[in-house]
């Protein structure tokens, strides 16, 4: 019973840390409501997955992206996969390695979560690993968390 009672005060935690996360990167996300909505008359799809508001079909763009807690997608759907930043960078090196596959959608939820802890500095913290050598620390996070379910949040060692 008491074990009952911990798990029910760790899940109703973890909701409130959640929402918290989401009113914290709301402005974020406001900026792909803004850039989303308007390409529902382009033929865009909206959606609710990944922990997400997902543009299915956004008529701009090669790849998915997020902004907050919207995922902006130029396929039909998420489930699908794609390659890892680790592999095309290592491919960029060496042309006969291969190229390692993760699910777009489990992708771009992890960096959902990452908005939802830096918030309105996402994007500006995102901006200067892109100084590091590719792919970023966000990149591997999500690449990892895609992979297994795990470690969403960068690694700096």
């Amino acid at each position: 019973m008491l074990e009952k009672s911990m798990v029910q005060q760790r899940q109703t935690a973890l909701l409130i840390l959640d929402a918290i996360g989401k009113i914290w990167t709301a402005p974020n996300t406001l900026a792909g409501l803004l850039l989303g909505v308007p390409m529902l008359l382009a033929g865009s799809r909206a959606a609710l997955a990944h922990n997400a508001i997902v543009f299915h079909s956004f008529p701009i763009g090669r790849r998915a992206f997020v902004l907050g807690n919207v995922i902006i997608n130029p396929y039909p759907d998420l489930e699908r996969c794609c390659a890892t930043y680790e592999s095309v960078a290592r491919r960029k090196r060496d042309s006969a390695c291969a190229v390692e596959l993760v699910h777009i959608g489990k992708h771009e939820a992890a960096h959902t979560l990452q908005y939802q802890v830096l918030g309105p500095f996402f994007l500006p913290v995102y901006a200067l690993t892109m100084l590091l050598p590719s792919p970023t620390p966000f990149e591997r996070a999500a690449d990892t968390y895609a992979k297994s379910g795990r470690g969403w949040w960068p690694r700096l060692a």
